[in-house]
C-alpha cells in the first residue's frame, strides 16, 4: 500500500510590496505593475517568495538588495533571478545565504529616516529591495549598470533581516541587532555675535558672513529668513550657507 508523503506549507512572517515609481517625485504609479515579496525577517538563510505582474514578457529579472548610494553596491546583494512569462508575470523563490544582515554597513539607508516625506514609510531605517531587469544589473559587482527606472519595481517600505549564523571576519558566528538611531535636530550659528563697530546714523556697515551648521543627524531646509530691529533696510541677508546631511531624495 502506498503511503502519501506529508506536504509542508512554507510560511513567511513578513511582506513587502514593490511598485513602479516616478523617479522625479518617487510617487507610486498605478499602472498594473506590482510585486509582492514574502520573507522571513530572521534565519540562517533569507527564505522568500516573490511574484510580480505587468512586467515585460520573456525577460530575465533580478531581485536585489539595493544599498545606497548609487549604484547600490554598498554592499548590495543579488537575492534571486527569474524570467517572466508571455503574460509578464514573474515568480522567484529561494533561500540564499546572504551572510549579512539587511541593511548592513556602509548602506546609508541605515541612517536616513524614511518615515518622513518624500517616502513616508512605515519604518524609518532599513534595506531597500528592488526588482530590475537582469540586463541592468551586474550580479558580480552587485551594482546597477543601466539606470532605467521605468522598467524597475521599487520598495514601498524598508525592511530588516537578521542573519542568525552570519560569519564575521574572525571566523566565528555572530549576530547583529540593528537599533534605529534617534533623530537629533541641531543648528549652530558662526559667529554667535557680530560687532558692527561704529556706524554713523543713516549709514550701513560692511557685510559680515554668518554660517549656519546642521549639527544634528537629519536634514534641515532653510525656507525663509527675516530681520528685525532698527535699520532693517541695512540688515539684508544675501545668502545662507548650511552644512547638512542629506540623502539622494532630500535637499538642504
Amino acid at each position: 500500500m502506498a503511503i502519501p508523503l506529508p506536504v509542508f506549507a512554507v510560511t513567511f512572517d513578513s511582506t513587502l510590496t514593490l511598485d513602479n515609481k516616478n523617479p522625479d517625485t518617487w510617487a507610486r504609479i498605478a499602472d498594473g505593475r506590482l510585486g509582492t515579496l514574502q520573507y522571513n525577517a530572521s534565519g540562517a538563510t533569507f527564505s522568500f517568495n516573490f511574484s510580480a505582474t505587468g512586467m515585460e514578457a520573456s525577460t530575465s529579472y533580478s531581485l536585489i538588495y539595493y544599498a545606497n548610494p548609487y549604484p547600490g553596491n554598498n554592499p548590495g546583494a543579488l537575492i534571486g533571478v527569474g524570467t517572466s512569462g508571455a503574460d509578464g508575470a514573474v515568480t522567484i523563490t529561494g533561500s540564499p545565504n546572504l551572510n549579512m544582515n539587511l541593511p548592513t554597513p556602509p548602506d546609508s539607508n541605515m541612517l536616513v529616516d524614511h518615515s518622513v516625506p518624500p517616502d513616508s514609510y512605515a519604518h524609518a531605517f532599513g534595506a531597500k529591495i528592488w526588482l530590475v531587469p537582469s540586463a541592468c544589473y551586474d550580479s558580480a559587482l552587485k551594482k546597477i549598470i543601466t539606470w532605467s527606472p521605468a522598467r524597475f519595481l521599487f520598495e514601498t517600505d524598508v525592511i530588516t533581516y537578521t542573519d542568525t549564523d552570519r560569519v564575521g571576519g574572525s571566523g566565528v558566528t555572530t549576530t547583529t541587532t540593528i537599533t534605529e538611531p534617534v533623530a537629533t535636530i541641531g543648528l549652530s550659528v558662526s559667529p554667535p555675535a557680530v560687532n558692527y563697530g561704529s556706524v554713523a546714523i543713516g549709514l550701513c556697515s560692511t557685510e559680515f558672513p554668518i554660517t549656519l551648521t546642521n549639527t544634528g543627524n537629519v536634514p534641515i531646509k532653510v525656507t525663509a529668513t527675516t530681520t528685525a530691529g532698527f535699520y532693517t533696510e541695512c540688515m539684508k541677508i544675501n545668502s545662507v550657507m548650511a552644512i547638512c546631511q542629506s540623502s539622494n531624495k532630500s535637499s538642504c
